[in-house]
């Protein structure tokens, strides 16, 4: 077989470019998606999350069949989508299946829960099984189905949760842009499988680190969502997962990178920390120096991936030095808080 040229490969690279700018041009905020890689059929997921506060957001965790979007592929979706409207006090449930010849069945339900989804954490309990579908926060159940859509739900799943931005003003409310950025927030996660009635506990992620092995981040998008959904708007900071929504025009925590080092730094201004991904292993050193030349802050770190907090930094402008035997890296930082 013919390898593909330098002029193909040079074509291929400036087609996803544009349509990568296309994209970006399509959508005026930014949001993330993190999707598991395994599917499972039947179960019980338990989280542990603070959601997003905004009029037009919405804070989720869902299971989907993974090949749901593709063409004549029936639809298999349970939903949990807290509602950033009227305080963050509405939770979304529902079940959606179907989709051939352009019909979706959803059954939906939105419930008034009366807890301030986004001031705190809450326990959300999802189960499935060949029986019913039930909804529950901190252990108490606000809906349960039993109908015949549950027998349309034959497939494994993947579990996910996104944060993003509905077109739909009736349904979400109108976007409040002074309320970004938002972030959804995700302590901890359990599953537990599903046998002759009883389920079994298979797993729990804390989120210590992002596991990789289990976890993918998304970029992309869909119809009627105001978003990109892009991987550094999903992070893990101090033990919880964090997706945030944000608005690029305002708020800069896209990648720098280094083609020469094949280091990425990934500065968050919002939360206060830095993402830095290298291409080399060994020992690594970190530091920031405000503009009189002190270390502010400093960590040694090896391997290739790196999470820094640095919280008591205060407001201003300092420079970021990473600095190894194959490195040597300096970076303009601002910090907001």
């Amino acid at each position: 077989m013919k390898k593909p040229g330098f002029q193909y490969i040079t074509n291929m690279l400036l087609l996803l470019i544009l349509f990568h700018n296309v994209l970006n041009a399509q959508k005026p905020y930014r949001g993330a998606e993190v999707y598991s890689k395994e599917q499972v059929q039947y179960g019980r997921f338990t989280i542990s999350m603070k959601m997003v506060d905004g009029s037009g957001m919405l804070s989720t965790f869902f299971t989907m069949k993974g090949n749901s979007n593709d063409p004549g592929v029936l639809w298999e979706e349970i939903d949990i989508e807290v509602m950033g409207k009227e305080n963050a006090t509405i939770m979304g449930t529902n079940i959606i299946t179907g989709g051939l010849n352009g019909s979706l069945n959803h059954h939906g339900q939105d419930i008034g829960t009366g807890l301030l989804l986004a001031d705190e954490y809450h326990t959300y309990t999802l189960e499935w099984t060949p029986e019913y579908v039930a909804w529950f926060i901190n252990g108490t159940e606000y809906r349960r189905e039993t109908g015949g859509v549950i027998k349309d739900l034959l497939s494994p799943h993947t579990y996910r949760f996104n944060a993003w931005i509905s077109c739909s003003q009736p349904w979400a409310g109108s976007i409040d842009v002074s309320k970004l950025p938002q972030h959804q927030y995700i302590d901890w996660i359990e599953y537990y499988s599903y046998d002759l009635g009883v389920f079994n506990f298979e797993w729990r992620d804390d989120f210590d680190t992002f596991d990789w092995q289990r976890w993918s981040k998304a970029q992309w998008t869909f119809e009627c969502n105001e978003v990109i959904f892009v991987p550094q708007n999903a992070n893990i900071v101090d033990g919880k997962l964090v997706l945030s929504i944000t608005d690029p025009s305002v708020s800069t925590r896209y990648p720098n990178y280094n083609q020469k080092t094949g280091l990425t730094i990934t500065h968050n201004d919002e939360l206060n920390f830095l993402e830095i991904t290298t291409e080399t292993d060994g020992q690594k050193e970190v530091r920031i120096f405000d503009l009189q030349g002190r270390v502010v802050a400093s960590t040694q770190f090896s391997g290739t991936h790196l999470i820094f907090q640095y919280n008591h930094i205060k407001p201003g402008v300092y420079l970021l030095n990473v600095q190894s035997d194959q490195i040597s890296h300096r970076l303009k930082i601002m910090t907001k808080r």
